[in-house]
């Protein structure tokens, strides 16, 4: 049976903490809104920091982008440039994916974590020499060994005919849900507040240079306000926060569980794959034996299950024959947030007022680092603006309609981009 707009995660994922929604009224140090990854690992790294941290969701641990994510830690990131980062941000940066994996082994999470390195395999020669170039960077921040032939990248994938291809080697995969589950459980065991149920209604200042946070049935009040919604704010957050991003439809589809012949034919060395097509072509095998893949909403692709699950099939089939008659059961969707600059972004919006944006597809491993240096600008900016300086929004007009219009034609235009280099 196929289950829309539902993911797979849940079947596999541990319970959330126990938590409740706010009644009353509470006082904290810092109040963080929104419980996905960074606004967890945030709150907990103020927690034990010694302040007192609330921690507010409008539904359930999990229920926005970070529960839909497609589970891929891939920290291979445009932005990453020693001229353009402070030297502690860089690295920060350059190492949230190992990041990722230490830390869920440091807490202990339930996440089906698999750190087997991200491939990336060259179809075409113009694909080789970006994918030579990609390898040449990340070589020389020590996270590759050698470029690979194509006879590697097809012991490592199970496909044969690409031209060559690197690992970044702190790459990997995991539940997404279970994830985010286990750094809210961290976090209350840190001493956090963690609300549920909980819509923020209302967000003001008062004239003792304090913040209050109105919800249906209580009231907080705090030094300091952290907004991590991310693409998921609603109208209560400032419109200054919610324009600064291009929202942009994501979709991902999981497969039934493979056979074992299918299992020890795809990915057989348990890497996550991505090839240098520009219509991307991305996987995952997850521990329960599922495909993992997705891309952007398209006008038909991620749009239509049916049409979605025969594209993929096809796709699939054509790399591994194997594959023939494969069968989707899950087929949902999220949404991404694209900052300006197509880089995570922090903003103090008034004194005490600041929000974090913009992780434009790489969720997993820029919230390791972000969520790490939102906590330190809300502890002291000063600080924090060694890790990652805060920067203005930026008023991005019609934020909706450009994002429905790059789902609507990058599609189209990467396959023409594909055909005119094979």
């Amino acid at each position: 049976m196929t289950e829309i707009n539902k993911t797979p995660y849940a079947h596999d994922a541990p319970p959330p903490p126990p938590t409740r929604p706010l009644e009353g009224l509470y006082t904290a140090d810092v109040t963080l809104v929104g419980a996905g990854f960074s606004g967890t690992i945030a709150a907990l790294e103020l927690a034990r920091r010694g302040l007192s941290v609330a921690l507010l969701e409008a539904g359930e641990i999990g229920r926005g982008g970070s529960g839909r994510n497609h589970g891929q830690c891939i920290p291979v990131f445009n932005y990453l440039d020693p001229a353009e980062l402070p030297p502690a941000g860089f690295a920060l940066l350059r190492d949230s994916g190992r990041m990722v994996f230490d830390m869920i082994e440091e807490l202990g999470i339930d996440c089906a974590p698999v750190q087997k390195g991200w491939l990336n395999a060259a179809h075409s020669p113009a694909g080789l020499a970006r994918a030579q170039a990609a390898h040449a960077k990340y070589a020389a921040y020590g996270k590759a060994d050698r470029f690979l032939d194509p006879a590697e990248v097809e012991e490592l994938s199970g496909i044969p005919g690409y031209l060559g291809g690197w690992v970044h080697r702190d790459g990997g995969h995991l539940n997404p849900l279970a994830y985010v589950r286990g750094l809210a459980s961290a976090a209350k065991e840190a001493g956090v507040r963690i609300f549920t149920q909980t819509p923020l209604i209302g967000i003001t200042r008062s004239a003792q240079g304090r913040w209050l946070l109105r919800t249906p049935h209580g009231e907080i009040t705090s030094r300091k306000v952290g907004l991590t919604t991310n693409a998921y704010g609603t109208q209560v957050i400032p419109a200054r926060l919610r324009k600064s991003i291009v929202p942009i439809t994501s979709y991902a589809v999981a497969s039934e569980r493979l056979t074992k012949a299918q299992r020890a034919a795809v990915l057989p060395s348990g890497v996550n794959f991505s090839d240098t097509r520009r219509d991307p072509m991305f996987f995952r095998v997850d521990t329960e034996g599922r495909i993992i893949t997705g891309g952007l909403v398209e006008p038909r692709r991620g749009r239509l299950t049916e049409h979605t699950f025969e594209g993929f099939t096809k796709r699939l089939t054509d790399l591994y024959p194997v594959l023939e008659g494969l069968q989707w059961t899950h087929h949902w969707s999220g949404t991404v947030g694209i900052s300006a600059r197509q880089r995570p972004a922090i903003f103090e919006l008034e004194d005490g007022l600041w929000g974090l944006v913009g992780y434009s597809g790489r969720g997993v491993p820029t919230s390791a680092a972000l969520g790490r240096a939102f906590a330190e600008t809300l502890r002291d900016p000063d600080e924090g603006a060694k890790l990652w300086p805060s920067e203005s929004p930026a008023r991005i007009v019609a934020g909706r309609a450009i994002g429905l219009a790059v789902q609507g034609f990058r599609g189209t235009i990467n396959k023409v981009r594909d055909r005119l280099e094979s």
